[in-house]
Protein backbone atom coordinates (compact mmCIF):
# COMPACT_ATOMS: atom_id res chain seq x y z
CA UNK A 1 0.00 0.00 0.00
CA UNK A 2 1.21 3.24 -0.96
CA UNK A 3 2.33 5.51 2.30
CA UNK A 4 0.31 8.64 1.15
CA UNK A 5 -2.67 6.22 1.47
CA UNK A 6 -1.43 4.32 4.65
CA UNK A 7 -1.36 7.80 6.05
CA UNK A 8 -4.68 8.72 4.98
CA UNK A 9 -6.06 5.26 6.56
CA UNK A 10 -4.23 6.31 10.24
CA UNK A 11 -5.70 9.63 10.20
CA UNK A 12 -9.32 8.37 9.71
CA UNK A 13 -8.58 5.69 12.33
CA UNK A 14 -7.89 8.68 14.65
CA UNK A 15 -10.59 10.79 13.67
CA UNK A 16 -13.07 7.83 13.54
CA UNK A 17 -14.38 9.03 10.04
CA UNK A 18 -13.05 9.81 7.04
CA UNK A 19 -12.50 13.22 5.79
CA UNK A 20 -14.96 15.53 4.36
CA UNK A 21 -12.67 17.35 1.70
CA UNK A 22 -13.85 20.58 -0.07
CA UNK A 23 -13.06 21.09 -3.34
CA UNK A 24 -13.49 24.63 -5.02
CA UNK A 25 -12.89 24.05 -8.99
CA UNK A 26 -14.40 20.79 -8.37
CA UNK A 27 -16.67 20.28 -11.71
CA UNK A 28 -13.18 21.82 -13.74
CA UNK A 29 -10.53 19.83 -15.35
CA UNK A 30 -8.30 18.80 -12.67
CA UNK A 31 -11.03 18.99 -9.97
CA UNK A 32 -13.19 16.41 -11.66
CA UNK A 33 -10.10 14.01 -12.21
CA UNK A 34 -9.55 14.67 -8.39
CA UNK A 35 -13.07 13.70 -6.99
CA UNK A 36 -12.84 10.57 -9.78
CA UNK A 37 -10.15 9.55 -7.67
CA UNK A 38 -11.01 10.05 -4.27
CA UNK A 39 -14.02 7.99 -5.22
CA UNK A 40 -12.03 5.33 -6.34
CA UNK A 41 -9.60 5.47 -3.33
CA UNK A 42 -12.78 5.60 -0.97
CA UNK A 43 -10.19 7.59 1.68
CA UNK A 44 -12.67 10.90 1.38
CA UNK A 45 -15.92 12.35 1.21
CA UNK A 46 -15.89 14.71 -1.72
CA UNK A 47 -17.95 17.72 -1.46
CA UNK A 48 -17.59 20.09 -4.81
CA UNK A 49 -18.68 23.85 -4.08
CA UNK A 50 -19.50 26.08 -7.49
CA UNK A 51 -21.21 28.99 -8.18
CA UNK A 52 -24.02 27.38 -10.57
CA UNK A 53 -26.97 25.94 -8.30
CA UNK A 54 -27.08 21.82 -8.64
CA UNK A 55 -28.92 20.42 -11.64
CA UNK A 56 -29.17 17.14 -9.25
CA UNK A 57 -27.74 15.04 -11.74
CA UNK A 58 -24.26 14.89 -10.23
CA UNK A 59 -22.82 11.73 -8.20
CA UNK A 60 -21.17 13.48 -5.39
CA UNK A 61 -22.28 15.87 -2.88
CA UNK A 62 -22.19 19.70 -3.91
CA UNK A 63 -22.59 22.59 -2.28
CA UNK A 64 -23.46 26.01 -4.07
CA UNK A 65 -21.48 29.22 -2.80
CA UNK A 66 -20.70 32.72 -4.05
CA UNK A 67 -17.47 32.25 -2.12
CA UNK A 68 -18.08 34.88 0.10
CA UNK A 69 -16.79 34.94 3.74
CA UNK A 70 -20.48 34.50 5.40
CA UNK A 71 -21.75 32.48 2.97
CA UNK A 72 -17.95 29.89 3.36
CA UNK A 73 -18.78 29.82 6.75
CA UNK A 74 -21.81 28.02 6.51
CA UNK A 75 -20.79 25.73 3.65
CA UNK A 76 -17.48 24.52 4.88
CA UNK A 77 -18.58 24.58 9.17
CA UNK A 78 -18.67 20.54 8.61
CA UNK A 79 -15.47 19.33 6.40
CA UNK A 80 -11.96 18.66 7.58
CA UNK A 81 -9.96 20.16 4.82
CA UNK A 82 -10.40 21.83 1.50
CA UNK A 83 -8.90 21.69 -1.87
CA UNK A 84 -8.72 24.93 -3.95
CA UNK A 85 -8.62 24.78 -7.34
CA UNK A 86 -11.43 27.41 -8.71
CA UNK A 87 -9.88 30.24 -10.73
CA UNK A 88 -11.14 32.16 -13.88
CA UNK A 89 -8.82 32.37 -16.64
CA UNK A 90 -7.55 36.01 -17.18
CA UNK A 91 -8.24 36.45 -21.19
CA UNK A 92 -6.74 40.17 -22.11
CA UNK A 93 -3.34 39.74 -20.29
CA UNK A 94 -4.11 42.33 -17.39
CA UNK A 95 -4.11 42.12 -13.71
CA UNK A 96 -7.60 43.03 -13.27
CA UNK A 97 -8.77 39.55 -14.79
CA UNK A 98 -7.32 37.39 -11.51
CA UNK A 99 -8.14 40.04 -9.13
CA UNK A 100 -11.33 37.58 -8.54
CA UNK A 101 -9.05 34.63 -8.32
CA UNK A 102 -7.09 36.35 -5.22
CA UNK A 103 -9.90 37.49 -3.43
CA UNK A 104 -11.94 34.29 -3.64
CA UNK A 105 -8.50 32.85 -2.29
CA UNK A 106 -8.42 35.29 0.65
CA UNK A 107 -12.11 34.84 1.55
CA UNK A 108 -11.45 31.06 1.66
CA UNK A 109 -8.78 31.81 3.92
CA UNK A 110 -10.58 33.69 6.36
CA UNK A 111 -13.36 31.51 6.10
CA UNK A 112 -10.94 28.65 7.22
CA UNK A 113 -10.02 30.35 10.31
CA UNK A 114 -13.55 31.40 11.16
CA UNK A 115 -14.48 27.32 10.84
CA UNK A 116 -11.32 26.17 12.36
CA UNK A 117 -10.10 23.95 9.24
CA UNK A 118 -6.26 24.12 9.32
CA UNK A 119 -5.43 21.47 5.97
CA UNK A 120 -5.87 23.40 2.81
CA UNK A 121 -4.23 22.65 -0.32
CA UNK A 122 -4.30 25.58 -3.07
CA UNK A 123 -3.13 24.76 -6.48
CA UNK A 124 0.07 27.15 -8.10
CA UNK A 125 1.88 26.88 -10.98
CA UNK A 126 5.45 26.66 -12.29
CA UNK A 127 4.69 30.09 -13.82
CA UNK A 128 6.20 31.54 -10.90
CA UNK A 129 9.53 31.13 -11.69
CA UNK A 130 10.71 32.46 -15.31
CA UNK A 131 14.93 32.11 -14.59
CA UNK A 132 16.01 29.16 -17.11
CA UNK A 133 19.96 29.60 -16.07
CA UNK A 134 18.80 27.97 -13.29
CA UNK A 135 16.82 25.03 -14.42
CA UNK A 136 15.86 23.00 -12.89
CA UNK A 137 14.24 24.93 -10.58
CA UNK A 138 13.21 24.17 -7.15
CA UNK A 139 11.17 25.72 -4.11
CA UNK A 140 14.21 27.50 -2.63
CA UNK A 141 14.86 30.15 -5.44
CA UNK A 142 13.20 33.07 -5.69
CA UNK A 143 10.26 33.58 -7.64
CA UNK A 144 10.48 35.71 -10.95
CA UNK A 145 7.39 35.14 -12.74
CA UNK A 146 6.89 36.88 -16.64
CA UNK A 147 3.48 36.50 -17.23
CA UNK A 148 -0.15 38.30 -15.46
CA UNK A 149 -0.95 34.60 -14.74
CA UNK A 150 1.97 33.96 -12.66
CA UNK A 151 2.26 37.21 -10.78
CA UNK A 152 -1.63 36.13 -9.91
CA UNK A 153 -0.43 32.60 -8.22
CA UNK A 154 2.62 34.18 -6.41
CA UNK A 155 0.06 36.63 -5.16
CA UNK A 156 -2.14 33.46 -4.00
CA UNK A 157 1.02 31.96 -2.55
CA UNK A 158 2.21 35.07 -0.68
CA UNK A 159 -1.42 35.28 0.91
CA UNK A 160 -1.24 31.68 1.74
CA UNK A 161 2.06 32.54 3.96
CA UNK A 162 0.05 35.40 5.69
CA UNK A 163 -2.43 33.85 6.98
CA UNK A 164 -0.09 30.52 7.87
CA UNK A 165 1.67 32.80 10.10
CA UNK A 166 -0.92 34.40 11.69
CA UNK A 167 -3.65 31.79 11.83
CA UNK A 168 -1.78 28.48 11.60
CA UNK A 169 -3.61 27.60 8.53
CA UNK A 170 -1.40 24.61 6.68
CA UNK A 171 -1.51 25.82 3.59
CA UNK A 172 0.47 23.37 0.70
CA UNK A 173 1.07 25.29 -2.62
CA UNK A 174 1.64 22.96 -5.35
CA UNK A 175 2.94 24.41 -7.88
CA UNK A 176 2.01 22.35 -11.26
CA UNK A 177 3.66 21.88 -14.02
CA UNK A 178 1.40 22.47 -17.39
CA UNK A 179 -1.67 19.67 -17.00
CA UNK A 180 -1.53 17.30 -20.16
CA UNK A 181 -5.22 15.11 -20.27
CA UNK A 182 -8.28 14.47 -21.66
CA UNK A 183 -10.70 16.73 -21.28
CA UNK A 184 -8.62 20.42 -21.17
CA UNK A 185 -10.11 23.39 -22.58
CA UNK A 186 -9.62 23.22 -26.36
CA UNK A 187 -7.10 25.14 -28.06
CA UNK A 188 -4.15 24.30 -26.63
CA UNK A 189 -1.39 23.00 -28.68
CA UNK A 190 -1.46 19.81 -26.85
CA UNK A 191 -4.90 18.99 -27.55
CA UNK A 192 -4.76 20.41 -30.79
CA UNK A 193 -2.12 17.77 -31.44
CA UNK A 194 -3.92 15.12 -29.76
CA UNK A 195 -7.20 15.46 -31.47
CA UNK A 196 -5.29 15.59 -34.96
CA UNK A 197 -3.37 12.86 -34.52
CA UNK A 198 -6.54 10.82 -32.98
CA UNK A 199 -8.41 12.10 -36.70
CA UNK A 200 -5.24 10.91 -38.71
CA UNK A 201 -4.67 14.56 -39.54
CA UNK A 202 -1.63 16.04 -39.92
CA UNK A 203 0.25 18.13 -36.70
CA UNK A 204 1.72 21.64 -37.61
CA UNK A 205 4.42 23.09 -35.97
CA UNK A 206 5.75 26.28 -36.30
CA UNK A 207 8.70 28.11 -34.69
CA UNK A 208 12.61 26.95 -34.05
CA UNK A 209 11.41 24.39 -31.51
CA UNK A 210 14.70 24.68 -28.92
CA UNK A 211 12.86 25.54 -25.76
CA UNK A 212 11.22 21.95 -24.25
CA UNK A 213 8.56 22.76 -21.59
CA UNK A 214 7.60 20.25 -18.81
CA UNK A 215 4.05 18.30 -18.41
CA UNK A 216 2.30 16.38 -15.66
CA UNK A 217 -0.01 14.13 -16.73
CA UNK A 218 -3.63 15.20 -14.75
CA UNK A 219 -4.16 11.89 -12.97
CA UNK A 220 -0.46 12.68 -11.44
CA UNK A 221 -1.45 16.11 -10.73
CA UNK A 222 -4.88 14.47 -8.77
CA UNK A 223 -2.57 12.07 -6.73
CA UNK A 224 -0.55 14.87 -5.66
CA UNK A 225 -3.05 16.66 -4.23
CA UNK A 226 -4.55 13.75 -2.07
CA UNK A 227 -0.98 13.02 -0.87
CA UNK A 228 -0.97 17.08 -0.17
CA UNK A 229 -4.64 16.40 1.76
CA UNK A 230 -2.85 13.07 3.77
CA UNK A 231 -0.55 15.47 5.68
CA UNK A 232 -2.77 17.75 7.73
CA UNK A 233 0.43 19.26 9.59
CA UNK A 234 2.55 20.44 6.32
CA UNK A 235 2.65 23.26 4.82
CA UNK A 236 4.50 25.12 2.12
CA UNK A 237 5.37 25.28 -1.47
CA UNK A 238 5.69 22.21 -3.63
CA UNK A 239 6.59 21.53 -7.35
CA UNK A 240 4.39 19.07 -9.01
CA UNK A 241 6.22 17.96 -12.47
CA UNK A 242 7.13 14.77 -14.49
CA UNK A 243 10.66 15.58 -14.72
CA UNK A 244 9.93 15.40 -18.19
CA UNK A 245 10.37 18.71 -20.79
CA UNK A 246 10.15 17.94 -24.48
CA UNK A 247 10.08 20.84 -27.26
CA UNK A 248 7.21 21.00 -29.50
CA UNK A 249 8.66 18.92 -32.34
CA UNK A 250 9.43 16.22 -29.85
CA UNK A 251 5.59 16.71 -28.16
CA UNK A 252 4.48 16.41 -32.27
CA UNK A 253 6.48 13.74 -32.80
CA UNK A 254 5.78 11.66 -29.70
CA UNK A 255 2.16 12.04 -30.42
CA UNK A 256 2.53 11.08 -33.98
CA UNK A 257 4.15 7.91 -32.49
CA UNK A 258 1.32 7.52 -29.59
CA UNK A 259 -1.41 7.61 -31.98
CA UNK A 260 -0.27 5.47 -34.96
CA UNK A 261 -0.08 8.99 -37.11
CA UNK A 262 3.67 9.11 -37.85
CA UNK A 263 5.07 11.50 -40.21
CA UNK A 264 1.88 13.24 -40.25
CA UNK A 265 3.93 16.63 -39.57
CA UNK A 266 4.25 19.69 -41.06
CA UNK A 267 7.24 21.71 -39.55
CA UNK A 268 8.30 24.76 -40.46
CA UNK A 269 11.63 26.41 -38.53
CA UNK A 270 11.89 29.77 -40.17
CA UNK A 271 10.38 31.26 -37.53
CA UNK A 272 11.37 32.31 -33.64
CA UNK A 273 8.99 30.61 -31.06
CA UNK A 274 8.03 33.14 -28.20
CA UNK A 275 8.20 30.45 -25.80
CA UNK A 276 11.11 29.62 -23.13
CA UNK A 277 11.94 26.49 -21.62
CA UNK A 278 10.68 24.96 -18.23
CA UNK A 279 11.51 22.52 -15.83
CA UNK A 280 11.35 22.05 -12.12
CA UNK A 281 12.85 19.65 -9.58
CA UNK A 282 9.81 18.06 -7.30
CA UNK A 283 12.02 15.81 -5.23
CA UNK A 284 10.73 18.02 -2.22
CA UNK A 285 7.13 17.11 -3.13
CA UNK A 286 8.56 13.50 -2.96
CA UNK A 287 10.72 13.43 0.28
CA UNK A 288 7.58 15.22 2.30
CA UNK A 289 4.52 14.59 0.25
CA UNK A 290 5.58 10.90 -1.13
CA UNK A 291 4.89 12.35 -4.55
CA UNK A 292 6.18 10.67 -7.38
CA UNK A 293 4.92 11.00 -11.17
CA UNK A 294 3.79 7.76 -12.19
CA UNK A 295 3.11 8.90 -15.75
CA UNK A 296 6.31 9.55 -18.56
CA UNK A 297 4.62 11.46 -21.12
CA UNK A 298 4.15 8.53 -23.26
CA UNK A 299 2.23 6.43 -20.85
CA UNK A 300 -0.25 9.70 -20.69
CA UNK A 301 -0.53 10.00 -24.38
CA UNK A 302 -1.58 6.31 -24.66
CA UNK A 303 -3.80 6.35 -21.65
CA UNK A 304 -5.61 9.66 -22.88
CA UNK A 305 -5.46 7.44 -26.57
CA UNK A 306 -7.59 4.75 -24.23
CA UNK A 307 -10.27 7.09 -23.03
CA UNK A 308 -10.71 8.82 -26.29
CA UNK A 309 -10.75 5.07 -27.91
CA UNK A 310 -13.48 4.17 -25.32
CA UNK A 311 -15.54 7.28 -26.04
CA UNK A 312 -16.11 6.66 -29.44
CA UNK A 313 -17.24 3.53 -28.51
CA UNK A 314 -20.12 4.01 -26.39
CA UNK A 315 -21.41 6.73 -28.75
Amino acid sequence: MDTWKKSVISLHRIKGDVMRVAITGGSGFLGREVVSLIEKEKVHTPVVLGRNPSDGSKEYEYKQTDYSVDNLNAVLGDMDAVVHLAAIRGANGSIEDFHHNEIITENLFKSCVNTGIKNIVISSSIAVYSDVSRIPWDEEQLPSPKTIYGISKLVCEYLSHLYMKKHGLKVKSLRLAQILGDGERKGHMMNTFIDSAFEKRQLKVIGKSLAAREYVYVKDAARAILQAVAQPDVNGVFNIGSGQALTNLEIARLVNKCFHNEGNLDYNPSVSEEIESSLMDSSKAGNILGYNARFSICEALNDIKSIMQERVRNV
